[in-house]
């Protein structure tokens, strides 16, 4: 996998053994990759029911495997902590897991259908997960109680969710074309609805929750506003194009690194990373032999964690 930038960048420290690493383990697609919040570790999870851990410095190495869900892990996320990984599948489950002891300690049942997202609060004291799945609903599941907490009805499937930090906003995207914003604090009411031209297949709030980073079928990364102040039209603050779908018609992810920048996964095999300041293509990342589902970029180095149809996942030095 070549590391090509649209344009010449300043020479940076190597933090990674070579300036690109490889990798394997997985049998099938790989969907979801998330570093943890101390950049120590990187996990992944795919079509083979599997979530690998991994280490994200030196060789690598391949310390972990957590193994559980009857069907394909969709979506996976890192909690605060390095000690504890949330996951959600197609059996309808989302689980959180013990890292240091590779086990579960939770299966979250609840959902009647694929759950496709989840999300964590990660700065919520006690844990906190939320879910979107098929069956229409976005549920919320807290640790310290049995059972979903809170569960919100929709018309149509549930592809993304988000909340911020401090669960004060809970955001989904679904099959119709909208994005509901939900205020926690009062009754999980919808504040404003965002609409797409296509359906939504991710989202993620920047650092300080104040923008969200929308994918969606139609080719469009949205960028919008969504501090309570924001009107209407205003709200859309910009849009980046180049990722791709296609008939696979897969969950491509897109994330918020540091400093504005944005990455994303493409079905044209290609990783993409934009400058969200100046509205530009920073890096076309080649290498994948597939779709590219999902991306995550580094929370301390300029690193960035792709993952694959064709099995395999890249760490690359930006």
């Amino acid at each position: 996998m070549a590391i090509n930038p649209v344009e010449e960048e300043e020479e940076r420290e190597n933090v990674l053994n070579f300036p690109v690493m490889l990798l394997t383990g997985h049998e099938s697609e790989v969907y979801s990759v998330d570093f943890s919040q101390d950049g120590r570790y990187l996990a992944s999870s795919g079509k083979d029911r599997q979530i690998l851990l991994f280490e994200a410095f030196g060789e690598c190495r391949n310390f972990g495997v957590l193994a559980g869900h009857k069907n394909a892990v969709l979506e996976i996320h890192w909690a605060q902590t390095s000690n504890h990984l949330y996951s959600c599948s197609a059996d309808s489950t989302a689980s959180v897991w013990d890292v240091a002891y590779n086990r579960r300690l939770r299966k979250l049942k609840g959902h009647s259908a694929i759950v496709n997202t989840c999300a964590p609060a990660r700065n919520y004291s006690g844990g906190l997960l939320v879910t979107g799945s098929d069956d229409g609903t976005v549920k919320v599941w807290d640790s310290r109680q049995k059972g979903y907490s809170n569960s919100i009805s929709h018309d149509f499937q549930i592809l993304a969710v988000t909340t911020d930090p401090y669960f004060n906003y809970i955001y989904s995207g679904s099959l119709d074309n909208v994005i509901r914003v939900y205020d926690v604090r009062n009754e999980s009411k919808v504040v404003f609805e965002l609409g797409c031209l296509d359906s939504i297949t991710s989202l993620d709030l920047n650092s300080d929750s104040t923008l969200l980073l929308s994918n969606s079928m139609d080719e469009r990364l949205n960028i919008w506003d969504v501090q309570p102040t924001g009107k209407g039209a205003e709200r859309l603050k910009m849009t980046l194009t180049g990722p791709t779908h296609n008939n696979e018609k897969n969950l491509i992810k897109s994330h918020w690194g540091r400093n504005s920048i944005v990455c994303s996964g493409s079905s044209d095999q290609f990783v993409y990373v934009f400058d969200t300041v100046d509205q530009k293509l920073l890096y076309q990342l080649p290498g994948h032999l597939g779709t590219v589902n999902d991306v995550q970029l580094h929370p301390n180095y300029p690193i960035v964690a792709s993952c694959s149809n064709d099995r395999t996942i890249y760490l690359g030095e930006l």
